[in-house]
């Protein structure tokens, strides 16, 4: 008895420890997502990008800069592939450039520092793009994705 009652514990023990287990993100080949899910940037436009109506204002962390939230899809009331975030970049007062961000379901705009912000993007529950710009270079400086789910 004891015998079959220990094959029973390894066995729920071995389940139990593949079965729970969490895989550790995968980095993906960025040239194999399709560029509508990475940040769309170009340069602040007046006659598009009106930015007296800001949703949020996410500052740097001396205030010389800041992204302008303008506008944001309510996902109860929008389908996922006509979700839309439109944000601009000011600098010293200045607005500089804008970016787009389709078909998310969730993303996170955050300040690296004085410099350097980052745009995580969700396009789905298993892909998170990772883009990180230079307000000084006025460029991207890294993208990356990383793949969270299994096939």
């Amino acid at each position: 008895m004891n015998g079959v009652f220990g094959i029973l514990l390894l066995m729920m023990c071995l389940v139990g420890t593949t079965s729970g287990q969490v895989m550790s993100p995968v980095q993906v080949d960025l040239s194999a997502i399709e560029q509508e899910y990475l940040p769309e940037i170009r340069d602040f436009d007046p006659s598009q990008d009106m930015i007296s109506r800001a949703l949020r204002e996410i500052d740097s962390p001396y205030y010389t800069s800041k992204v302008i939230v303008q506008q944001e899809s309510d996902l109860t009331r929008v389908a996922y592939d006509e979700s839309l975030v439109k944000a601009s970049v000011v600098m010293n007062g200045t607005p500089f450039m804008t970016f787009l961000i389709r078909h998310y379901k969730s993303y996170e705009i955050f300040w690296l520092d004085d410099e350097v912000f980052q745009i995580t993007n969700w396009p789905g529950r298993c892909l998170e793009l990772i883009t990180i710009y230079s307000v000084l270079e006025r460029q991207v400086v890294y993208q990356t994705g990383f793949q969270h789910c299994g096939d």
